[in-house]
């Protein structure tokens, strides 16, 4: 049974032909091509197993010489014009797959009894077959990304447990990887391709000192840097990590800046970094550093083709969302500030209590802790119980107000609003009269309290 031909899209005399003979309780793999317009016809299934008969077979459109076939248990993959085929089933149940189809750089399957599976990005592969060059590092020319906002998404990234608070509906399981990744798995809902730029690159060998990747617009400014895990790691990074295995590599890149400086501390708002903005449509280029060897490619992040917003509503909107950032990343550093010098006054007035001659110095100690407490309740609450409880009965404060905001400019794909704009010189405008109150005190209270602990005559360190 003939059950596909597929025309070369490059040569008008190819075609290639699956078939079967299962109904004669012959399972093997029949593959033909021809290449003088049906004259004579090559048995092209080498690599395939025998038990495995083959329904589809389809050329990529931009790439000579790549195929795709489909059999009753899989996809398998040639680079050769059908000289050999490899499997190609990557995360792809074993189904028998009755169609194939390359829209753009993705490739469809449709299976039978297991719908129908998506494999994003065929730049890599179709870069393989054209030839790459030899080397320890290889990056590939990322494709085309549509930047996609991620609207309202109440989800999280809860391990140990089936996550039901999203956005998508059904449930979800996370396992964090070595590199710091969240990975969803979907167990009644399918996947959507990933929410970012994909980066593939590949190294000859596990490289003897970190990778990595940074990222830039086209005046050279970074947006964002990754580096490889580092001896000093935990199990599973913290932070962000590439991998650097050798062979295949993949990052994603959420298309956002460097998140704002992380809050100190052991209480809930310490617990999450604030993300950084997500970039406007515009060309980019990525750096792969291995050792001395340095390889940049261009991508572009692109408008959805649907939308109505001019690239000059998406840069303003972007240059709101940084000028945010940028208030956020100053509101939290003045923060780990005050909770720094309210640690030192702590130590003070904990040493100098039970002393002779020093209680004064105790008294000033924890007086100059006090208002810095005080500025910082204004930006926000400090030492609060993990959970929604001690946060709500506490109110919003200004950091969290702020921090609120980029939610709200975000949503859409639109120019800010003017309400938006309002609001942050307000929020501005408040926190910065905090700021001001507290580099008051470090002008003239705590100079005061040096003067008098000197004057004390009280070593360096002080056994309480």
């Amino acid at each position: 049974m003939i059950s596909c031909i597929e025309p070369s899209p490059f040569d008008a005399g190819t075609a290639y032909v699956a078939a079967t003979r299962y109904k004669l309780d012959d399972y093997q793999p029949y593959l033909y091509v021809t290449r003088d317009y049906g004259g004579r016809w090559t048995r092209i299934n080498g690599g395939i197993p025998d038990h495995n008969f083959t329904r589809v077979i389809r050329a990529d459109p931009e790439c000579q010489g790549l195929l795709y076939a489909g059999t009753e248990t899989g996809i398998y993959v040639s680079t050769d014009d059908g000289a050999n085929w490899r499997p190609f089933q990557l995360n792809l149940p074993v189904a028998p797959i009755h169609e194939l189809l390359v829209k753009g750089s993705d490739l469809i399957a449709g299976t039978h009894g297991r719908s129908i599976w998506i494999l994003d990005d065929l730049t890599p592969l179709r870069a393989l077959t054209e030839g790459s060059p030899d080397g320890p590092a290889h990056l590939f020319a990322p494709r085309d990304t549509p930047r996609v906002l991620p609207g309202i998404d109440w989800s999280g990234n809860l391990e140990g447990s089936t996550n039901y608070l999203g956005s998508r509906g059904g449930g979800y399981t996370v396992e964090t990887t070595a590199e710091g990744e969240p990975v969803r798995t979907y167990l009644d809902a399918g996947e959507n391709p990933p929410g970012g730029v994909v980066v593939t690159y590949r190294l000859s060998a596990p490289p003897e000192e970190p990778i990595t990747l940074t990222f830039r617009d086209t005046d050279g400014q970074e947006i964002r840097s990754f580096s490889s895990r580092t001896a000093d790691d935990p199990p599973k990074a913290k932070e962000r990590r590439a991998p650097a295995q050798a062979g295949w590599n993949r990052f994603l890149w959420d298309m956002r800046y460097a998140p704002a400086t992380k809050i100190e501390g052991t209480d809930p708002p310490a617990e999450k970094p604030i993300d950084g903005p997500i970039v406007a449509p515009r060309d980019f280029t990525v750096t792969l550093k291995v050792g001395e060897v340095e390889l940049t490619q261009p991508f572009r992040i692109v408008k959805p083709t649907n939308l109505p917003a001019t690239q000059a509503d998406l840069d303003a909107q972007e240059d709101l969302l940084l000028r945010i950032h940028r208030q956020v990343d100053r509101t939290t550093t003045t923060i780990n500030r005050m909770r720094d010098l309210r640690a030192q006054l702590d130590g003070w007035a904990t040493r100098t209590r039970d002393r002779d001659g020093a209680a004064g110095v105790a008294a000033a100690a924890e007086a100059l802790r006090d208002k810095v407490l005080e500025v910082e309740k204004t930006l926000l609450v400090p030492d609060l119980r993990a959970g929604w409880g001690d946060n709500l009965n506490q109110g919003v404060r200004l950091l969290e107000k702020l921090a609120g905001l980029p939610a709200v400019v975000a949503l859409g794909d639109y120019r800010p609003t003017d309400a938006a704009e309002a609001v942050f010189a307000e929020l501005t405008a408040r926190i910065e009269s905090e700021i001001a109150r507290f580099e008051s005190l470090l002008a003239e209270d705590l100079k005061a309290f040096n003067r008098l602990a000197a004057d004390a005559e009280f070593g360096a360190v002080l056994v309480p």
